[in-house]
């Protein structure tokens, strides 16, 4: 009987955890739950954002923190009960961090080091977000096409896509 009972705390234990946690994105953009907010999400609503990220740290090993931004806002949603189908997502790289998006041996030849936002690029884009590459920026940069990550998207460029999204009820989110 007593086993039973532990064994019953354990369960539900377990998965009250699991039932709190909605991270969509792991390992990246930490939240904290906020308890009866004051500006409330309408969980049925969608979410159309793009994320406009033309920076990123000087340290090249590092992971462009507006990268891990787009993970935080996935999260945080998700967190206030946001479905993640109800979050449409897309992210355009141009300026200094359009070399996020290359590929690890293409970092390493311009960079001399490994890309450090290959498995956060790759995340984002399993959690349904749309991935875009200035097509500008990235051939004045003197990269080929085949030195970007294969499930990047390339826009002729951040201009016209950002604009392309506004026009599509999209709202812009810049924190360069």
């Amino acid at each position: 009987m007593k086993r039973s009972i532990t064994l019953l705390i354990l369960l539900v234990t377990f998965f009250g955890y699991a039932q709190q946690s909605s991270v969509i994105v792991e390992n990246y953009g930490a939240v904290y739950k906020v308890e009866d907010p004051d500006l409330k999400f309408e969980t049925d609503q969608k979410y159309n954002a793009v994320f406009d990220i033309y920076t990123d740290s000087e340290d090249i090993t590092k992971t462009n923190k507006l990268l891990d931004g787009v993970a935080r806002y996935i999260n945080m949603h998700s967190e206030q009960g946001v479905p993640k189908e109800n979050m449409n997502i897309a992210v355009v790289l141009h300026g200094s961090a359009t070399k996020d998006v290359l590929n690890n041996d293409a970092y390493k030849r311009f960079f001399k080091a490994e890309n450090p936002n290959i498995e956060l690029i790759n995340k984002l884009i399993e959690a349904n977000v749309k991935v875009y590459v200035c097509g500008q920026t990235y051939t004045g940069n003197a990269y080929n096409r085949e030195d970007k990550l294969p499930k990047v998207r390339m826009a002729i460029s951040a201009m016209t896509a950002l604009v392309m999204y506004q026009t599509e009820g999209y709202q812009i989110i810049n924190f360069n």
